[in-house]
């Protein structure tokens, strides 16, 4: 089962959206985790086995450039930063096999675009 945690960024209307799909969703906000460091919410993510999701680019350095563990990772980076904006284009990714390339690895996802960077 994927389970995930979202970052402070990130909309409580998207958490919700991923919940109503049937996923496991923690919220840094929600677990009262506010203002932690990144390499925090990585430890805890990786802890709980949990694929973080964030629109701050630093988690890309901490895993690539610090090889910090990690069970995924999934940057939401969009021109639009609207939560419906983010909602149209991320959720349906939660109904395709894409989906099953998240744990592990770095995911951007944007408008038109889907990257998956495996980790070495």
């Amino acid at each position: 089962m994927i389970k995930f945690i979202s970052d402070e960024n990130i909309a409580p209307t998207l958490v919700k959206a991923i919940r109503k799909k049937g996923f496991d969703i923690k919220d840094i906000k929600e677990e009262k985790m506010f203002g932690i460091g990144d390499d925090e919410v990585l430890k805890f993510a990786n802890k709980e086995n949990r694929i973080v999701i964030s629109h701050d680019k630093d988690f890309a350095n901490l895993i690539k450039n610090r090889l910090l563990p990690h069970k995924g990772v999934i940057l939401l980076r969009f021109m639009n930063q609207s939560p419906d904006n983010f909602m149209k284009h991320f959720i349906p990714l939660l109904d395709s096999e894409i989906k099953n390339r998240f744990k592990n690895n770095l995911v951007i996802i944007s408008e038109g675009f889907v990257k998956i960077e495996q980790r070495r």
